[in-house]
This record gives C-alpha cells, sequence and structure tokens, in this order.
C-alpha cells in the first residue's frame, strides 16, 4: 500500500490521486474480508458506510425503477443530457416511432436533440428552432421550463401534442426531461365549439324576429 510523503501537501492532485487509491484497496479488502454477503459495514463510532457492490446495486435499481415509471406514461418522453443528446426514451416513444416509420438509430437514443431541430427545414424550420431555443434555455438555466402545442397531422389522423420541458437533476442523470402530450381530444372539443358557437350566432342574427 502507497505511503503519504512529506511532501503531499504541495501536491493536491497527487493526494487526491492516493486517497482514491487506498479507497479502491480498503474497499477489496472489505469486501474481501466479508466474503460479498455484507452491504454496509459500521465503524466503532457507529458510523455506516455503504459498499461499492451495494452502491451499484442501488444505481442499478435506482435506473430500473426510472425506466419503469417512464414507460407507465402514456406521453412520450424522452431524457436528454446536458449538450441535448438523448440519452433514454420511454415504450410510448419507441411505439410512436415504430408507427411512423422511424428508421433512425434505437429510437432516436444518441441523436442531439437540438441538432435534429435546427436542421429542420421547410414550413416547420421556424417552429422547430423555436423548440431548440425552449430547451437549450432550460438546459442552460435560463427557463425553468418551456412548453408548446403543435399539430402533428398524419395522412389518416389529425392530431396535436403538447410539448413540455423541465429540467432533470437526479443521482442518475442531469438534463431536461422533454415530454409530448396528445391533445388531440381537447382541440377537436374546441373546435366543436367553435363551429357550434358560429352556428348559433349565424341563426341569432338571421332570425326574422328581434332577440
Amino acid at each position: 500500500m502507497k505511503q503519504f510523503n512529506s511532501s503531499i501537501g504541495d501536491d493536491p492532485a497527487g493526494e487526491i490521486y492516493l486517497l482514491i487509491e487506498r479507497l479502491l484497496e480498503t474497499e477489496q479488502r472489505l469486501e474481501h474480508l466479508t466474503a460479498g454477503e455484507v452491504d454496509t459495514v459500521a465503524s466503532r463510532d457507529g458510523r455506516m458506510v455503504l459498499l461499492r457492490r451495494a452502491q451499484e446495486e442501488s444505481r442499478h435499481s435506482e435506473t430500473e425503477s426510472q425506466a419503469a415509471i417512464l414507460n407507465a406514461l402514456s406521453a412520450h418522453v424522452a431524457l436528454v443530457d446536458t449538450q441535448g443528446i438523448i440519452i433514454s426514451v420511454n415504450e410510448a416513444w419507441r411505439g410512436f416511432g415504430r408507427l411512423n416509420a422511424f428508421t433512425g438509430p434505437s429510437h432516436a437514443v444518441g441523436l442531439n436533440y437540438l441538432e435534429v431541430c435546427e436542421h429542420v427545414r421547410g414550413k416547420d424550420a421556424s417552429q422547430a428552432h423555436q423548440v431548440a431555443d425552449g430547451i437549450r434555455s432550460v438546459l442552460n438555466g435560463s427557463e425553468k421550463s418551456f412548453s408548446l402545442e403543435y399539430p402533428c397531422h398524419s395522412p389518416d389522423e389529425r392530431r396535436w401534442f403538447l410539448m413540455r420541458v423541465t429540467p432533470l437533476s437526479d443521482a442518475v442523470s442531469h438534463g431536461a426531461v422533454v415530454m409530448h402530450v396528445n391533445i388531440t381530444e381537447r382541440k377537436l372539443a374546441e373546435e366543436s365549439l367553435i363551429e357550434s358557437e358560429a352556428r348559433f350566432r349565424g341563426t341569432f342574427e338571421q332570425a326574422a324576429v328581434g332577440i
């Protein structure tokens, strides 16, 4: 085992390196002494230490729980890192991609959401660039959230979505949550209400008697 020398105080980086080496050797020794059957050990003064194997299992369990929660949502959800790269998507997102014949890699995981939006051309370019700016504002902390309603019609169906972007910061990831909620039912109801009001107004104005 490496020992500290008299000049260690003049070399913080070297001290950190040696501390990490000592920590790793200590963890390995603890796991050997406990035969890998103990998750935590206690010092004489009662302080508890979670062994590395248990830490890894805890992180794995937390990741699985996060995935289960995301997959239970009907909204299409993507998690992006601080650079805008998609690091995870839920089952609703993957299902939407399959229905719309998306052929990108791993249901867009690994793509940069910001760059994809910024490369859009044509009639949707302005809105796509607005989305990129909105996500970036959440990632850099200048805005707490971003939302946008937009149409996403297909040849067989008229549909609308509400996009919500909120910060993501937990023990596993840092970045933002990008969620697309289907609001087609509400938009169709609003259209129906507007048409009904227009018909009522026409009948009212064309009435032969004063009302």
